[in-house]
């Protein structure tokens, strides 16, 4: 294979590496900013929670509790929405290292083939040498054996 067509090639494997990277760093985003809206959900449920503590201990009106204990189960449900799609975020940025890993993998296995057709193109250029010489050897010792 020509260098031009390896060089293509691996600029190709290199490229697809690349955007696959850039998609695992976009799902890593995505799954970081989703663990913060969580977080923050969580610390205003509980906050919220400790307002309908003290509103009970103050004997809050009655209407203020039940606004409050349904405040608390719309948090609820948004913290359940919330963990689903953590979850989800997970599976697809596992998906994404694997897929990062493969073409990696494959990056580095075309190098790897890479490096044995340049050794063996290499060899094949060493052997053309040495018989190149040999031959050179050979013409300048037949020359001088007519010499004689």
């Amino acid at each position: 294979m020509s260098k031009n067509r390896f060089r293509m090639l691996r600029e190709l494997m290199q490229r697809q590496e690349d955007e696959a990277a850039e998609a695992m760093g976009a799902c890593i985003r995505r799954h970081r900013d989703a663990e913060e809206k969580r977080d923050l959900l969580e610390r205003f449920r509980s906050e919220y929670e400790e307002k309908l503590r003290q509103a009970l201990r103050d004997a809050a009106p009655p209407e203020l509790i039940v606004n409050h204990r349904g405040f608390l189960a719309r948090l609820d449900e948004a913290l359940m929405l919330q963990h689903e799609e953590l979850e989800r975020l997970r599976h697809l940025l596992e998906e994404s290292r694997r897929a990062w890993l493969a073409a990696r993998t494959r990056r580095r296995a075309f190098e790897v083939l890479e490096a044995r057709a340049d050794a063996e193109a290499m060899a094949q250029a060493e052997r053309l040498a040495q018989k190149a010489l040999d031959e050179h050897a050979t013409q300048n010792h037949l020359r001088r054996e007519r010499e004689f």
